[in-house]
């Protein structure tokens, strides 16, 4: 017995790595406590007290939102790059060109998603923001002096207002 492998189980196979490759960054991304694994920010927190203001490697606040947003941007690029590719390699009326192209505007959606959220945040909160949506939950972290019971329910009337109820768990974090 031999094995054929088609244009189409190509396609599908790179389909699927591409996929596993989003789902990869963006399970990343979403954990707040693996934005910067092995970093000194992680070992001094294990050594401070509950309620002292710790900046990851040193970092002001805009700088890390600053960071965390260009990481963010570069895993999606990558993701996006890869999902074109595969999306000019597939026939045009084919399963594997629909799924990727729903792929790509799914991503699209999802970073007006989080720009309309940190915009919105920002200003109503008055302090800096990042968003970062996941699969089915939207993680929001703020400046830890904007952190209060108030602003935990402005951050989650935006996500509702932007995202509805597509997205069932939102966090609101502060900056270490």
């Amino acid at each position: 017995m031999h094995v054929l492998i088609g244009k189409k189980q190509i396609v599908i196979a790179a389909l699927v790595a591409a996929l596993g490759l989003a789902v990869f960054v963006n399970w990343y991304y979403a954990d707040g406590t693996r934005l910067f694994p092995g970093s000194a920010g992680e070992q001094a927190s294990e050594n401070r007290s509950d309620g002292a203001a710790q900046y990851v490697n040193g970092l002001s606040d805009e700088e890390y939102f600053a960071t965390v947003r260009m990481n963010r941007d570069s895993a999606r690029g990558e993701a996006l790059e890869e999902l074109q590719a595969v999306l000019a390699q597939a026939v045009e009326d084919s399963d594997a060109a629909v799924n990727t192209a729903n792929a790509i505007e799914r991503m699209s959606r999802e970073v007006e998603m989080e720009n309309s959220i940190e915009s919105l945040v920002t200003g109503r909160i008055g302090a800096g923001c990042v968003a970062v949506i996941g699969d089915n939950s939207v993680d929001v972290v703020v400046t830890k002096s904007a952190l209060n019971d108030g602003n935990v329910l402005a951050i989650s009337d935006v996500v509702a207002q932007v995202c509805g109820d597509a997205y069932e768990n939102v966090r609101v974090s502060g900056t270490a």
